[in-house]
Formats: C-alpha cells, sequence, structure tokens
C-alpha cells in the first residue's frame, strides 16, 4: 500500500497527527510505504516524520515538490490555500515510475481504521477513487459538467498513476490550469473537470467523513450546499458513526478545527488523543486568530435555527457567489 501525504513546514504537525493515525490503525497491512511531497519541511519535522515511521517499521520517503507553476506553465491562484494541494496532479510525475497506485490523504485528516480494502479497489481502466463531494451544481456548470455528471472531493482519493502516465492526463491538467485562472476549491475542479465519470469510482462516504456531515442535519445540509446528486441519509448516517477517515474540512457551523483554540468538532477528544500521541503531542494548540465580528458570526450561525441558516449559506452559495463570478468576468 502506498500513501501519499503533501505538506508545507507549518501544516507538519496537522500532517504528523493524521500521520500517526494512519500508521497505527494500519499495522495489520503487510507493506505501507509513505510518500510526503516537500514543500520545504524543515529538518526538525523531517525528523519528526522519520521517527514516526521507524515506530511502525514503515518506509518514508520525502519528494521535494516542484515548481508547480512552472510545470503547468502558468501562475496560479491559490487564494487561502497553499500550493502544496495542486501537487496532487503531478504525482505521475513527482513520485517514482514503479509506483502505479497511491491513496492520497489530505493532511487535516485522522484515519479511524485500515484501509486495505480501499487499497483492493479494483482500478482497471479507472483514473480516480474517492467520494462525492457535497457541493451544488453552479460548482459543476462553471468548470464545463453537467449537473449529473460524478464530481469528487478531491482530499481523499485513490490515483492509478499508470493510467495517467500511459493517458498522458497530466497534460490536460496543465491545459485546464491553463484556461482557468479563478477556481474555487483550487486542483479539485482540475481533477473532476479533465478526469471522465467513466473514470472515476465512487467510493463511500466513510473514507471522506468531511465536516459539514457532523454540524448539519441531511436535509438541511442538501439544503445548504443545494446539492442534487449525494449520498442517501442511510449512508450519511453510517459515514458519521463509522468513519474510515474523518476529514476536517473548514465548516461555516463551526470555524475552527481540532488543532486550534474553540473547536467544536463532535470528535475533537479523539484527535486530541491522536495528537498528544503523536512526535507533536508538545507543542501547544494553535490559537484562534479569529476577529471578534468573525467569531460572533459564527457563534450567530450556531444559535439561528438550523433550517434558516442552511437557506442563507444555500442562497450565498448559488446565488451571490456565481452572480459576482460573472461580474468579474
Amino acid at each position: 500500500m502506498n500513501v501519499v501525504y503533501s505538506s508545507s513546514d507549518s501544516y507538519t504537525p496537522v500532517a504528523g497527527v493524521s500521520l500517526f493515525s494512519l500508521l497505527e490503525n494500519n499495522q495489520s497491512s503487510d507493506e505501507l510505504n509513505v510518500f510526503i511531497i516537500d514543500n520545504n519541511i524543515s529538518d526538525k519535522n523531517k525528523e519528526k516524520f522519520i521517527k514516526t515511521c521507524n515506530k511502525f517499521g514503515r518506509k518514508l520517503t520525502f519528494i521535494p515538490i516542484a515548481n508547480i507553476e512552472k510545470m503547468a506553465g502558468t501562475s496560479i491562484d491559490t487564494g487561502r490555500w497553499n500550493i502544496s494541494t495542486f501537487a496532487r496532479l503531478f504525482y505521475a510525475t513527482l513520485l517514482p515510475d514503479d509506483v502505479e497506485k497511491v491513496i492520497h490523504i489530505d493532511c487535516d485528516t485522522m484515519v479511524m481504521t485500515s484501509l486495505e480494502e480501499f487499497w483492493n479497489t479494483d482500478m482497471e481502466g479507472k483514473i480516480v477513487a474517492g467520494s462525492l463531494e457535497c457541493i451544488g451544481d453552479n460548482y459543476k456548470t462553471e468548470i464545463g459538467l453537467s449537473k449529473d455528471d460524478t464530481y469528487i472531493n478531491a482530499g481523499n482519493i485513490m490515483l492509478n498513476l499508470k493510467k495517467i502516465r500511459e493517458d498522458n492526463t497530466e497534460e490536460l491538467f496543465k491545459k485546464f490550469l491553463r484556461e482557468h485562472h479563478q477556481l474555487s476549491f483550487v486542483d479539485q475542479p482540475v481533477l473532476n473537470g479533465c478526469v471522465k465519470n467513466s473514470e472515476k469510482i465512487v467510493v463511500p462516504l466513510n473514507f471522506n467523513a468531511y465536516s459539514i456531515i457532523y454540524y448539519l442535519n441531511y436535509n438541511n445540509m442538501k439544503r445548504a450546499k443545494r446539492v442534487s446528486q449525494y449520498y442517501s441519509e442511510a449512508e450519511v448516517k453510517d459515514a458519521i458513526e463509522n468513519p474510515w477517515i474523518v476529514h476536517f474540512t473548514t465548516c461555516f457551523m463551526d470555524g475552527s478545527r481540532p488543532w486550534i483554540e474553540n473547536n467544536l468538532h463532535p470528535l475533537l477528544d479523539t484527535y486530541l488523543d491522536y495528537r498528544n500521541r503523536s512526535e507533536w503531542g508538545n507543542e501547544p494548540i494553535w490559537k484562534d486568530t479569529r476577529g471578534t465580528l468573525k467569531k460572533a458570526a459564527y457563534k450567530m450561525f450556531r444559535i439561528l435555527p438550523q433550517r434558516f441558516v442552511a437557506f442563507s449559506i444555500g442562497f450565498v452559495h448559488n446565488e451571490v457567489i456565481p452572480r459576482s463570478k460573472k461580474f468579474k468576468k
């Protein structure tokens, strides 16, 4: 089993906890190779990664991040994200040629179980396997997809590097980046816009239990995101109760995350337990740097009726933002 993380130095305490949880819950795997795309990670943090892998007897390889903008032939607006997130589009080039398949795991995660069953998914003729994103149709149509097309959350995915190399898919990624300069959700629309439905495998949401499913009930979640193609209520409930990977994505119902002060995620204590037992356990929790107004806004979202909040967020994401983008164009 090959697993890849992509991290900057500032995010290593977050990636380190995810790596620790992965290794602890996959000790039965005969072989587990870890690759870390290294975006200027310090020697001190590299040593912690090495120590973590040595503890579980696993092989670790650091891969220096390439100049992604040079590879793509264009400047990339990363917004509030780091350029590291675009590295997953180019694993076929960055990783050794004998690595034919990888599981990419986002740094802001907590692995809760063995991933061996997922690793054994048949990827013949496929490029990517992942969970559906909870996203409105307008985010599909803005990149040329129809509302019925499959749109996968790129946070935790399995990639068939062998097929990507054979099909020269990275050239499609580069072309997409050159032609689309205002991307919602950074590299995610690139992957979804370039990979055909027939080359995608949709896996259970358990593999990518992102934050919104823990904060809103099923109907209000769909109302907030105005999502049409999605899992059933029973499938979402199962992902909440039996997550394989918990993905601590940002959410308007919280405003913080488990490594930051004032977080409210229901699995906070579980995360902190992994963190305390990791090599980064002695480091302080990050300060909550939100201003007073932002904190008040997040508090208001939790006080107001869920249905009203969901309707308001849905209006902003599906009416206000799309019109704003058209105005800018």
